[in-house]
């Protein structure tokens, strides 16, 4: 069962964000300062992957937040999200393939399989954002699958797909 993933939505609910946000007048105070990035000790950068058998926390979250370059979490994440069921429970039973080409056609790049929370994660180096690459994920226990018709520059995957945008995956 193939359910494409929906660009044109995306795209709308961003202008959407877009044009809710006020313009700043020029009589009002400059918005604070935001804090400065955390200093990430170098002994966090352990290699990490996700396996089916294994188990993870915060499904749906933005897992680069604390599994990135600003973050205090083990392991530098190069790629993570998470998959869920049409009811919008984690799917355990998911894999994602990283390709050259649309739909997991051309070169696979990387290959991950969620865990027992429905996330995958991996610290292993991809060729993001100088090669962009197509997502595809399939359900390892039926022949169910869904892609991006576009290819993406990064591999925090729950930045955009959580809440009304997660990639369904029965």
């Amino acid at each position: 069962m193939h359910t494409p993933l929906r660009p044109v939505a995306r795209a709308l609910s961003l202008l959407s964000l877009v044009a809710l946000t006020p313009a700043c007048d020029p009589g009002d105070e400059p918005p604070p300062t935001p804090p400065a990035p955390v200093e990430r000790p170098a002994s966090l950068d352990v290699p990490m992957k996700s396996q089916r058998d294994g188990t993870s926390h915060r499904a749906g979250e933005n897992c680069m937040a604390c599994h990135g370059p600003n973050g205090l979490g083990p392991g530098r994440f190069t790629v993570a999200g998470t998959a869920v069921t049409g009811d919008r429970r984690p799917n355990p039973n998911t894999t994602l393939l990283l390709s050259t080409e649309r739909n997991g056609g051309g070169t696979v790049v990387l290959t991950l399989e969620a865990d027992a929370n429905g996330n995958f994660y991996t610290t292993e180096p991809v060729p993001l954002p100088d090669t962009p690459l197509y997502p595809k994920v399939m359900n390892a226990t039926s022949e169910a699958y869904n892609f991006m018709p576009f290819p993406t520059a990064s591999g925090a995957c729950n930045v955009c797909h959580v809440g009304r945008l997660p990639v369904f995956l029965e």
